[in-house]
């Protein structure tokens, strides 16, 4: 191998490796979103299945799935305000 064969060599696995490390990273941040969404989900469904009187517009929120639909939209909402906090 040449010098330029051992530089091209030497550029592509550095390259590679930040690209690696990169894709840990962004895997990283996706795993912990989605921890923080489920722990969300989790303290908002107590609440939302609890509750009694709650409305959804003029729609009663009575049963299971309207319940866990709502702890989800609770879920999300907290994962868009920790965005604009963070």
């Amino acid at each position: 191998m040449n010098d330029d064969e051992k530089r091209g060599y030497a550029r592509g696995y550095a390259a590679g490796t930040r690209k690696r490390a990169a894709d840990r990273t962004r895997e990283h941040l996706r795993r912990e979103r989605q921890a923080f969404w489920d722990r969300a989900f989790l303290a908002s469904l107590g609440v939302c299945v609890g509750v009694d009187g709650w409305k959804c517009g003029d729609k009663p929120i009575t049963t299971l799935p309207d319940r866990v639909a709502l702890a989800s939209d609770v879920a999300d909402e907290a994962v868009k305000i920790r965005r604009r906090v963070s």
